[in-house]
């Protein structure tokens, strides 16, 4: 069933905010938990120099930051990385594109609406939620790789593909520098999870838009939740907090660096390294006062019907606490809102 243009804009979130309403359905029982506000744990702990990880010459190699680089991985699942090549006008030019896209008149977004039972294109979270609560936040959802359908990619902004290539050539660079670093931090070799991932992964891009929001107390624009992915790479809107990781049972607010990206480890990756990388519970608060936009990209397993952890991981001393499955197998099982690692946790050995 086509929904009309009406019936469209009653599930966007950004048209339930202009009529000044707050429906239930986006209202979490009790209150949202607070998050700490720690910037020395990030800048002394979690902010990686992507530059140090590959020294142009190796008596530049910096071993001090391999070893945080493997400890921010292996506690957190997460991590800034600063340094990375990409520069910071064509980042401004990422988060602008997609701002731009968002404020245009509803008549030009619903040409890239998403089709019913899709997930590409331009809907709401209410469009793929299965809790009873809804995420206050609305979405473009696009394939970058291996085969864009740009069917659903805007025509307005003129430069939004333009720009959105640019940078999502640029960024699968620093996804193949960490899926080595990963690999050299385990001492292992350099392509090894290059490898069990494979060239012809899917890769993904959420463009993010959080509308303000008159009760954050009591509203989330992203539930808590792991990532089916190997890796998200996540660009933020300079100067607007929002994203939040869990770390035994406590929140910790993530810090919007200028020029920082945020890396976040998906379930797959804890698969790949039998559990030496964990993958990370997230969450997107909401704010009064400011709208906010991210760019969430995802890169997911070449290899959908083998998610396992990989051999140079596995061994005598060392069993597999992951059976092996496919992404089909991963995607039927039910997400439970009580416990955000169901998907994973249900493959444990």
């Amino acid at each position: 069933m086509v929904l009309s243009t009406a019936e469209f804009a009653k599930t966007l979130v950004q048209e339930v905010v202009k009529k000044g309403e707050l429906p239930e359905k986006y209202i979490y029982p009790g209150s949202v938990s607070e998050a700490s506000d720690d910037p020395d744990l990030w800048r002394d702990h979690l902010v990686i120099d992507f530059s140090q990880l590959f020294p142009s010459t190796p008596m530049l190699s910096n071993d001090a930051e391999l070893t945080k680089f493997r400890s921010a991985l292996s506690q957190w699942g997460c991590f800034l990385i600063v340094n990375h090549g990409i520069s910071t006008s064509l980042l401004e030019e990422a988060i602008q594109v997609t701002k731009s896209f968002f404020r245009m008149p509803l008549e030009e977004k619903i040409k890239c609406a998403a089709a019913e039972g899709s997930l590409e294109g331009y809907a709401s979270r209410l469009a793929t939620a299965k809790a009873q609560t809804i995420d206050w936040s609305d979405r473009l959802y696009l394939t970058l790789h291996p085969q864009p359908n740009f069917e659903f990619w805007p025509q307005n902004p003129l430069n939004f593909r333009g720009v959105i290539e640019e940078y999502s050539k640029k960024l699968a660079s620093i996804a193949e520098g960490i899926y080595k670093a990963m690999a050299k931090s385990l001492n292992l070799e350099e392509d090894c999870f290059l490898k069990h991932q494979g060239t012809q992964g899917p890769v993904h891009t959420w463009f993010n838009y959080y509308p303000p929001c008159p009760c954050p107390e009591r509203v989330l624009g992203v539930r808590p939740h792991t990532d089916g992915s190997t890796m998200t790479i996540l660009l933020p809107e300079n100067g607007v907090e929002g994203l939040q990781v869990q770390k035994d049972g406590l929140w910790y607010k993530v810090p919007v660096t200028p020029g920082a990206l945020v890396v976040i480890l998906g379930d797959i990756a804890e698969v790949m390294t039998n559990g030496e990388f964990k993958t990370v519970i997230h969450r997107a608060i909401t704010n009064p006062a400011k709208e906010r936009i991210s760019m969430a990209t995802f890169y997911k397993s070449g290899n959908a019907d083998d998610i396992e952890p990989v051999t140079e991981l596995v061994g005598s001393d060392r069993p597999p606490i992951y059976k092996k499955f496919s992404m089909d197998e991963y995607r039927r099982i039910p997400v439970n809102s009580d416990n955000p690692r169901s998907r994973i946790d249900a493959f444990k050995l």
